[in-house]
């Protein structure tokens, strides 16, 4: 029996090739069953369509390099600005009510917490820089300019804060597993070094005052102790006081044995001649002893003169001197021990301005150090796969319809004519470049 319409023709080369002969008594099908119909009778090409991409997208699966991810977690610390300001705040909010109320006044009037500011230092471009350089990131991203490499560095990077526990979360993302590591522990040490620069608390700059003071009272400090030390070795200076107590006495000895060898001397001559041999003695013994107190005694001379005229070349001043010397001594020694006492004041200012400072500066706790990557955290290639195939599938699909949908139009429909009409111009087009590359 011959049939009675004409025999399928495949539409396309993955269509299985079978007949069917329409009955003419049973409705074709409309709308969602049509379709399934049409996408059943394509099924190979689709399924061509599906299985090739999956196997290209499992090749670049593949090939994509792996990425590991560093993570540090931040706990900033407030500083005691801030704890004043929101005391000050809550007393003036009514203290009691407002913590009834669980209103916080320094969030409510816009007072921020640290850690929107080491956020944002975080993300500036003065430790972006750093990093750059440290690690030499152009070449490691292989970019020529700072700006693509710090766009590089952004997409490589995840920065949040949890607003509620005030928690900061850094990432860092990079295809070598120490490269992000050693990243992360690079972010924290160079933002801890720019929120110290940018610090402008009082304290920080009465500790900036303090210590350039504190330079120049050494110098001070440095240079009385050595004019005093010079004009001490210069002039046998070590205690004015006691030096010329002991010189009292020594004195006062010398004044003693004299007068009693004199008397001695008296008793002698009264009895031998001049030529005996004791009184001979006794005369050579209160010359020396004259001589040993005429030097002791001395003659005044300038301080300032001293050098010049030999005294200070002496092993010890004489006692009309010592006073005047010791009036010199005295005022280097003054100023040396003021300067002493200065210096050690500031240094004492200068550690508790310190201490204070650190206790203003929100330094950031390390709450969680940057994490080894042991794991991948891309490419997902199941994910890739699975994704890649639903799209080819999904593309397949509409292509499948979107062809017998053009196929149905009539050749006088505009948009066949328009489509026509292009193709033919753009074909025309490429034909007058390659006869021109051919000439």
């Amino acid at each position: 029996m011959e049939s009675s319409g004409p025999a399928y023709a495949p539409t396309s080369p993955y269509e299985p090739e079978f007949h069917h002969d329409p009955d003419p008594l049973k409705p074709e099908p409309r709308g969602a069953a049509e379709n399934l119909l049409r996408l059943w009778r394509h099924r190979g090409f689709i399924w061509n369509v599906v299985w090739i991409t999956a196997v290209l997208s499992l090749i670049v699966a593949f090939v994509i390099p792996k990425r590991y991810q560093s993570t540090a977690r931040l706990v900033p610390g407030e500083n005691s600005n801030t704890s004043t300001m929101a005391g000050l705040l809550n007393k003036v909010s009514g203290g009691t009510s407002a913590s009834g109320l669980s209103l916080d006044a320094a969030g409510v009037l816009g007072v921020k917490t640290p850690g929107a500011f080491y956020v944002e230092v975080l993300r500036s471009r003065t430790v972006r820089d750093s990093l750059i350089n440290r690690f030499d990131l152009r070449t490691h991203y292989g970019k020529r300019y700072y700006q693509d490499a710090r766009k590089r560095l952004d997409k490589a990077t995840d920065i949040e804060e949890d607003k509620k526990s005030g928690v900061i979360t850094l990432s860092v993302t990079d295809w070598d597993r120490d490269m992000a590591q050693k990243m992360v522990g690079a972010y924290i040490e160079e933002m801890n070094r720019l929120a110290a620069e940018l610090n402008t608390s009082a304290a920080h700059r009465e500790r900036q005052f303090l210590e350039d003071r504190l330079k120049s009272a050494k110098k001070e400090l440095d240079r009385d102790s050595l004019e005093l030390s010079q004009f001490s070795s210069k002039h046998s200076m070590m205690d004015v006081q006691q030096q010329s107590k002991s010189m009292m006495d020594a004195a006062a000895r010398l004044q003693g044995e004299l007068i009693f060898t004199e008397s001695e001397l008296k008793g002698l001559q009264e009895i031998y001649s001049d030529d005996n041999v004791r009184v001979r003695a006794l005369k050579a013994r209160v010359a020396e002893l004259q001589g040993q107190l005429k030097k002791m005694v001395g003659d005044y001379t300038d301080p300032s003169l001293a050098s010049q005229s030999g005294v200070g070349m002496a092993p010890y001043p004489s006692m009309r001197t010592l006073p005047a010397l010791g009036y010199y001594y005295l005022d280097l020694y003054r100023r040396a021990k003021i300067q002493e006492t200065l210096y050690e004041f500031l240094t004492q200012q200068y550690e508790l301005a310190r201490v204070q400072e650190a206790k203003e500066l929100p330094i950031v706790r390390v709450m969680d150090d940057g994490s080894y990557p042991e794991k991948k955290v891309s490419p997902i290639r199941s994910l890739i796969v699975g994704l890649s195939a639903f799209v080819a599938l999904v593309l397949a699909c509409s292509g499948v319809l979107a062809k017998h949908s053009w196929e149905q139009l009539s050749p006088h429909d505009s948009r066949r004519v328009l489509a026509s009409e292009a193709s033919a111009e753009f074909r025309a087009l490429m034909g007058k470049i390659w006869r021109r590359r051919g000439r």
